[in-house]
């Protein structure tokens, strides 16, 4: 049987969330995440509210805890075509992204949960595409690649460096409607797209 989760992707970022949050708050003053959609993040309303700010942007790829009804202690973390093409994407516009999955087994876990999974999206690339991250009990990877995860979230200070970039609102619109395109395989913007499909939550980051 193959594994299956008993949460979805909102479910896993409401844990996750919080967490880089924390981390950021460390580096940026204003922290603002936001799941876009183009009618509301991106509407003329907030245009006009928002249009004086410049910004840093992070992603996040939320992922669901995966497991095997006769394996308890095993945790399997799935990278899909979506992710690592729209990761692809973002980085090429500036945007630096990453993923996260809580490493939780049911919800009474996923209350209380501490350990995570975190991907350097940066590290992947076609080939990794449907790779498995098999976590054992001890929340060990099995056959870990070199440079891909990570436990500590100080590594998102580092991955935040890696882009001067700053947006506008305006901008940064155009950009994830590009990135969102691209994890879906289409060469101009279709806004069906854009609402199906897995979507990173982006942190919007500025100091005054």
């Amino acid at each position: 049987m193959n594994p299956t989760s008993f949460i979805c992707e909102r479910s896993a970022e409401y844990i996750l969330v919080p967490q880089v949050i924390e981390e950021l708050r460390n580096k940026f003053r204003y922290v603002v995440p936001i799941y876009p959609w183009i009618s509301r993040e991106g509407s003329n309303i907030s245009k006009l509210v928002n249009g004086s700010y410049s910004f840093k942007v992070l992603g996040l790829y939320p992922r669901r805890p995966k497991l095997l009804p006769n394996d308890e202690r095993t945790i399997i973390v799935k990278f899909s075509e979506q992710v690592i093409y729209g990761a692809k994407a973002s980085q090429k516009l500036g945007i630096p992204i990453i993923a996260g999955c809580p490493l939780a087994k049911s919800f009474w876990e996923l209350s209380k949960c501490e350990d995570f999974l975190w991907a350097d999206l940066a590290e992947f690339n076609a080939d990794d595409i449907d790779y498995c991250a098999v976590i054992n009990a001890q929340g060990v990877i099995a056959e870990e690649p070199e440079g891909y995860f990570f436990k500590d979230t100080g590594r998102v200070s580092e991955i935040i460096d890696r882009s001067d970039k700053h947006f506008d609102i305006s901008t940064f619109i155009d950009a994830i409607k590009e990135i969102k395109m691209s994890s879906r395989g289409a060469g101009h913007y279709i806004p069906m797209y854009f609402m199906g499909g897995y979507k990173p939550v982006y942190f919007l980051l500025a100091n005054p």
